[in-house]
């Protein structure tokens, strides 16, 4: 027979006393920077590095501690983030913290958490509940209490979307941002910030001037005109914005955002899912209304000559001069700007079809250098210079004798067929819905879809009916005439002013060819 010794265990003292010591930390968060949230935020720090000092066993490793932020996602809180890197470091055997909605109110954020510490071997105890996600049954347990963290939360949230909406409709709401022009009096009403306004008031007027937002945005940067929020560099989104803001005409609109009903919540541009509410003369403006309405006409104007969508997507996005300007006159898709890389100084700008970068085989057009396009226009200009009486005054009396209801009699007519089949499918949709083939929610989906479109229609007839884009190329051939004519001398460079306010498309039809659709609906041939 072999013979067999039997080793005794250690003692759990021995082993306890061997063993290193649990390196412990704590995580506390909350949610709003009230003095009683602060309070209770100085509470738990204090709490926690005493309760894990106060114990031999353990090693403190700090305090992780987000403040005055919302538990609905871990995305937005940097210490809650930066534990699980440490944990994964394995620099952190156990983690404490007060309870499931301390540590999140994302039911799915929780459990991927735990679980992920778990595969490093690092537990968290939750002290409220007196769980220890490493014994057995704390994954169910867990689940189940994260659930109701997560309702909770929701049903915050609906409280205070109420409390939102009540304010919208008594117009009461306190505004927590002021737009770029304006600030607060000691009352926390909205002012005029005197320097700002001044630029807004120079945004208006060189838009109305007819500068694009490109160039405006170029200058300002130029002119070292400082942002609200520090830097200088100006974004022609930021130009957009401040022309289409109603605050400047002394107007109110609340509820241009939403939450989601639903969990994760999201926010979204409210383009008609919502109701909007707007005070009237609420404050002093820094423009006319006669300014906005003016530069609003010029928007719709400029959209519907590049077919953007009323509700901006899609939109191009005009970082250079010609961009969204030129069209291949081939297949009809977009140039795109590309810069050329050779040995320096001979590095060079050139535009090419997009469709032909994708697919050569489906385009065969050619590229064609920036410099050569903005030459062309200025021998375009010089021509128009010498010859503008011969060719604009007579398209001039042209436009003001063509029957302004005969030249947008056709796209009234488009507008009409397409509202005619939006309405019949409301009707259909109200008929299933009576009939209960159809749940509320599909049907206020649909509904809601065919009222914007509706909407979108019915506006862009007005346009017609009003004869707004009629009204403008006779402004715009009038314009034109007045450059050209008190102008004393031809253009020797490329003026993107110029080109702005006279262009509104570039036909390439080859290498050599291109057509400038002017602003005033005139099209003009040029080779390179």
């Amino acid at each position: 027979m072999p013979k067999v010794t039997v080793i005794n265990p250690l003692s759990q003292s021995s082993l306890k006393s061997l063993a290193p010591k649990k390196r412990v930390c704590a995580y506390c968060r909350v949610s709003s920077d009230s003095i009683g949230q602060l309070q209770s935020f100085s509470a738990q720090m204090e709490h926690y590095t005493a309760l894990i000092e106060k114990n031999n066993e353990w090693q403190f490793c700090g305090v992780y501690a987000d403040e005055g932020i919302s538990g609905i996602s871990k995305n937005k809180r940097g210490e809650f983030l930066r534990l699980i890197k440490d944990c994964e470091e394995q620099k952190i055997d156990m983690v404490i913290t007060k309870s499931i909605s301390r540590f999140a109110r994302n039911t799915k954020d929780s459990i991927e958490t735990i679980r992920k510490l778990k595969a490093v071997g690092v537990s968290v105890f939750f002290e409220k509940e007196n769980i220890d996600t490493m014994s057995g049954e704390s994954e169910l347990v867990l689940t189940i209490l994260s659930s109701i963290a997560q309702e909770e939360s929701i049903s915050i949230s609906k409280n205070i979307r109420w409390g939102c909406q009540k304010r919208f409709q008594t117009g009461e709401w306190i505004q927590s941002y002021f737009p770029y022009g304006y600030t607060k009096d000691d009352n926390g009403d909205m002012i005029i910030e005197e320097n700002e306004s001044e630029v807004v008031r120079r945004i208006f007027r060189e838009y109305l001037n007819g500068k694009g937002t490109y160039v405006i945005a170029k200058e300002l940067t130029q002119d070292y005109i400082p942002l609200r929020r520090g830097g200088e560099i100006w974004a022609d989104k930021t130009i957009t914005d401040i022309l289409q803001n109603e605050r400047y005409v002394g107007d109110l609109l609340m509820q241009k955002t939403f939450t989601s009903d639903t969990f994760p919540f999201v926010r979204k541009r409210n383009t008609g899912q919502r109701k909007k509410y707007l005070v009237s003369e609420n404050h002093e403006p820094i423009i006319s209304r006669a300014q906005a309405e003016e530069v609003k006409e010029i928007m719709e104007y400029r959209k519907a000559r590049l077919h953007i969508p009323s509700d901006g997507t899609n939109k191009y996005q005009n970082r250079y001069i010609f961009s969204g300007k030129i069209i291949c006159g081939e297949c009809g898709h977009i140039f795109k700007r590309q810069t050329i890389s050779a040995n320096k100084p001979y590095n060079y700008i050139q535009w090419c079809c997009g469709q032909h970068i994708r697919y050569i085989e489906k385009c065969g057009m050619k590229s064609i250098r920036d410099e050569a396009i903005k030459q062309a226009f200025v021998k375009l200009f010089n021509k128009l210079k010498c010859n503008y009486e011969s060719i604009l005054a007579p398209l001039l009396e042209g436009l003001k004798n063509i029957s302004a209801t005969d030249f947008n009699e056709a796209k009234i007519k488009e507008c009409n067929n397409r509202i005619n089949e939006l309405t019949q499918q409301s009707h259909v949709l109200s008929r299933l819905r009576s009939k209960g083939y159809l749940d509320s929610a599909l049907f206020i989906e649909k509904s809601n879809l065919i009222s914007q479109e509706l909407s979108d229609i019915k506006s862009k007839r007005n346009v017609f009916f009003n004869i707004t884009v009629f009204e403008l190329e006779i402004k715009r051939t009038e314009q034109f005439i007045s450059i050209l004519n008190t102008r004393g001398t031809f253009m020797e460079e490329f003026d993107e002013n110029m080109f702005g306010l006279m262009v509104d498309k570039i036909i390439a039809k080859e290498q050599i060819e291109i057509i400038f659709k002017m602003a005033n609906g005139l099209e003009l041939t040029e080779f390179l």
